[in-house]
């Protein structure tokens, strides 16, 4: 990449800020499976810690409303570093599954600042032609450590279940480091003008409400977006519940079993096709580019079929290990869509705001997609659960081909000179 000086400036602190937050990468991968394994966590209870990192995000919007009227975003991170991240040094002293719960209700609702603040430096401080690669980079090396951190976390954990503490504890500290890092970036954006309206508790609560639906109302481009990502969030967050009792229950695996499926397979698409699926982003229409993405994705829950109606337990962890390294195919395009395709939306607005009500709606599906893969697991069966999911991503596909479609013809749509 040819990069100016804002850019390499940008990058030095950008870089190993966001390579360190694979420490904290590792997190979702080990969480669910802990709370079964160790904390003894029931199947209802794995769904409300599956509601945990979705509902959490809820609250992004009033992040974005703060970070929109700021001139200095960055300053933020340590907003995340604290509450996002050393918070789990609480983990500590954790002893039952509702001491897990509520740490990581406040580590994930911290965290939704951490992807507004990242786009906007995205968005300010690198060419477009530039931030999908700055991303897949990042992402890339990010996920190499995420990926050992989950493969040493197995293990220790395999010779002793109760060194979950600590592996969380360091986490968060290894975390904190990489905010503090970020934290040091000056966004190259204009002062914004915007007065403070006071602390009024109506103006606090209301505002970012009024703002996400006026953005919303007044884009609809955008809108028709979020709903593909809403459709396709539902069925992506209803596996979540299911899998830890399919996992642990049904296929009896190990810490170091299902961390290397969970967490080292399933990232190995992120790992090594992150830096090529964010070059494409650049070159290609989002919509498109997440069409082909969805599609990908609807093949893991499908494959965990496959997985269930296995004739042996060896052939069903066989199939999972393929499962999730469809998944890695998958996400390296989704993770590319889901974290910087709303800077294309905002064009030369403040993208924090877009990105805010992006991780907002994955809140409102939060509440109820596990609910739902709960429910279906319960009256139906696993299986069930996983064919719906693949339907979910599907529809979300064709959602965004018919956008991709519509916008086609209007660019080729040449008006007549009357």
């Amino acid at each position: 990449m040819k990069m100016d000086r804002i850019e390499k400036e940008t990058l030095s602190r950008f870089l190993p800020g966001g390579v360190l937050n694979g420490f904290f990468m590792a997190l979702g991968a080990m969480q669910d499976i802990i709370a079964k394994k160790a904390l003894d966590a029931a199947d209802w209870q794995i769904t409300l810690l599956a509601m945990v990192w979705p509902v959490s995000n809820f609250f992004s919007i009033w992040w974005g409303r703060l970070l929109e009227s700021s001139n200095n975003k960055s300053r933020y991170m340590w907003v995340v570093g604290f509450g996002g991240r050393l918070v789990l040094l609480g983990a500590l002293w954790i002893s039952n599954f509702y001491h897990l719960l509520f740490i990581l209700t406040m580590v994930y609702s911290f965290n939704a600042l951490y992807i507004p603040i990242q786009n906007s430096i995205l968005q300010r401080n690198f060419r477009p032609k530039n931030r999908g690669r700055v991303f897949g980079y990042i992402s890339s090396i990010a996920t190499l450590l995420a990926l050992i951190t989950t493969v040493i976390g197995g293990r220790l954990l395999d010779t002793n279940e109760h060194f979950f503490r600590h592996v969380l504890a360091s986490i968060g500290v290894l975390g904190f480091i990489g905010t503090a890092v970020i934290s040091r970036i000056r966004i190259n954006q204009q002062e914004t003008q915007e007065k403070s309206s006071g602390i009024a508790v109506k103006t606090i609560i209301m505002a970012p409400l009024v703002r996400t639906w006026n953005l919303l109302n007044r884009n609809r481009d955008f809108a028709l977006f979020q709903f593909s990502f809403f459709v396709y969030g539902l069925g992506f967050i209803m596996v979540v519940p299911v899998i830890p009792r399919f996992l642990v229950i049904d296929l009896g695996m190990t810490y170091t079993t299902a961390f290397l499926a969970k967490g080292v397979v399933s990232q190995l698409g992120l790992l090594f096709l992150s830096p090529l699926a964010g070059k494409i982003h650049d070159s290609r229409d989002p919509m498109l580019f997440t069409c082909i993405g969805f599609i990908l994705i609807s093949m893991y829950p499908l494959s965990l079929v496959v997985a269930d109606i296995a004739p042996t337990i060896t052939a069903s962890i066989v199939m999972v290990f393929v499962s999730y390294l469809i998944y890695g195919i998958a996400m390296s395009a989704v993770n590319v869509s889901w974290n910087i395709s709303s800077i294309y939306f905002a064009g030369d607005e403040d993208a924090s705001m877009y990105q805010s009500v992006h991780i907002t709606l994955t809140g409102v599906r939060g509440l109820l997609a596990p609910f739902l893969g709960y429910i279906v697991m319960e009256l139906i069966g696993i299986r069930a659960v996983f064919i719906l999911a693949s339907c979910f991503h599907l529809t979300g596909a064709l959602i965004n081909w018919r956008m991709y479609r519509k916008h086609r013809k209007a660019v080729t749509i040449i008006p007549s000179e009357g």
